[in-house]
C-alpha cells in the first residue's frame, strides 16, 4: 500500500520535480527512510531543508516489516500487520502534512526486510540521495548502528546521509552547506569521492576541507614502514583537490596525526563543518570503509556533530552526477 501526497506546484506530475535550473544541482530526488523516531524526524528536517535549497523532489518512505511480536499477538499475523500499517499511515500523514509547500511523496510499504523494499524505490524514483537517522552509539569498542542503517550503508549504490543523535538539528538553516569536510586515506576511489565533495561545495559555494589523518609516531611518519610524511600527504591532498571554478576559497588541505575517528570529529567541530564526506569501498560490509576501520567508521557516524555522507566510489549514479558537474 502506498500513501502518496504532493505539495503544490505549477504543472507536471505530483511528487516529481520537472523543471530544474541549468546550474548543476547535486540533488534532484531525495529519499528519506523513516521509522518515525526522534532521530528519523531530525533527519527529515535536514532532508526537507536540503530539498528546498536544491529544488529537489522529496520522498518519505516507511517499511512495515513483520517482527517477532507480529506472530505472538492473539490476532492473526495478517491482522497484526494491518494494524502496524494503519499506525504507520497515520504517522506518515502527520509528517507529510508539514510539507504542503514542497513537492513530495509519502509511501508506506510492506516488505520482508527494509532494504528489499527500499532498493526498487531508489531506482523507480531515480533517487540520488538517501537520508536516514541512526541511533548509533559506541560501547566496549563496538558501535551499534542498527541493522537498518547497516544494511543501507552496505548495499546502497547512491550516496547516503546518516544523521546521528549528536548531530545538530537543522532548524531554520537554508539547507545549503557552508563547510564540507572530506576525510580520505587516498585509497582507490578517493578521487571520485573528492570530486563529488568538490561538486557539492561548488554548488553550495561552501568551503572544502581535505583531511588526511596519519598515525602518530616519534619520527613524523604515518606508520614507520611506508607511511606518508606530512609533506607527502599535503602533496597528495593538493593533487586530489579538484579545481573549484567559482568558489572564492580554495580547498584547504589538513594533515593531522592521531586516531582517525577522534581527529575527524575534532576537526569537524573546530572548523564548524556542517557535512562530513567519506568514501566506502564496494564491499560486502560497511566495515571496509576506505579510510576508516570499523571503530573509526562507527565513531564518526555515531558522534558526528553534523550529518555524514558516505559514497560508494563505483556507484554509477555518483559518477553521473560528477560528470554533470564538469
Amino acid at each position: 500500500m502506498e500513501c502518496i501526497t504532493a505539495g503544490k506546484r505549477d504543472g507536471g506530475d505530483a511528487g516529481v520535480v520537472m523543471d530544474h535550473s541549468t546550474e548543476f544541482l547535486p540533488f534532484r530526488s531525495i529519499l528519506h527512510l523513516s521509522d518515525f523516531s526522534a532521530c528519523s524526524d531530525k533527519a527529515l528536517g535536514w532532508a526537507v531543508a536540503v530539498a528546498r535549497a536544491h529544488h529537489a523532489g522529496l520522498s518519505l518512505l516507511h517499511v512495515v516489516v513483520p517482527d517477532a511480536l507480529t506472530y505472538m499477538t492473539p490476532d492473526s499475523p495478517a491482522a497484526a500487520l494491518d494494524m502496524q500499517e494503519e499506525w504507520a499511515l497515520g504517522e506518515m500523514r502527520q509528517r507529510a502534512a508539514r510539507l504542503a509547500d514542497l513537492p513530495h511523496r509519502a509511501l508506506v510499504l510492506r516488505g520482508n526486510d527494509v532494504w528489499s523494499a527500499v532498493s526498487p524505490k531508489l531506482a523507480e524514483l531515480k533517487c540520488d540521495l538517501l537520508v536516514l537517522g541512526t541511533h548509533g552509539r559506541t560501547g566496549l569498542g563496538k558501535l551499534l548502528l542498527g541493522s537498518i542503517a547497516e544494511n543501507v550503508l552496505r548495499h546502497s549504490t547512491i550516496p547516503v546521509v546518516t544523521v546521528g543523535a549528536e548531530a545538530s538539528p537543522c532548524g531554520e538553516l537554508p539547507g545549503k552547506f557552508h563547510c564540507i569536510l572530506l576525510a580520505t586515506d587516498f585509497a582507490p576511489g578517493s578521487a571520485e569521492t573528492a570530486g563529488y565533495a568538490a561538486a557539492l561545495a561548488e554548488a553550495d559555494q561552501a568551503h572544502l576541507l581535505l583531511l588526511h589523518v596519519c598515525k602518530a609516531n616519534p619520527r613524523g611518519k604515518a606508520n614507520g614502514s611506508g607511511g606518508l610524511s606530512v609533506a607527502e600527504a599535503l602533496h597528495r591532498l593538493h593533487e586530489l583537490a579538484p579545481q573549484q571554478n567559482h568558489s572564492s576559497r580554495k580547498p584547504e588541505p589538513i594533515v593531522e596525526f592521531g586516531d582517525a575517528g577522534t581527529t575527524i570529529l575534532e576537526i569537524a567541530k573546530r572548523k564548524s563543518a556542517d557535512l562530513i564526506v567519506m568514501g566506502l569501498r564496494d564491499a560486502l560490509s560497511v566495515f571496509a570503509a576506505t579510510h576508516l576501520d570499523v571503530g573509526t567508521t562507527h565513531a564518526v557516524v555515531a558522534h558526528a556533530p553534523c550529518p555524514v555522507l558516505t559514497i560508494q566510489p563505483c556507484a554509477q549514479r555518483a559518477a553521473q552526477l560528477l560528470e554533470q558537474a564538469r
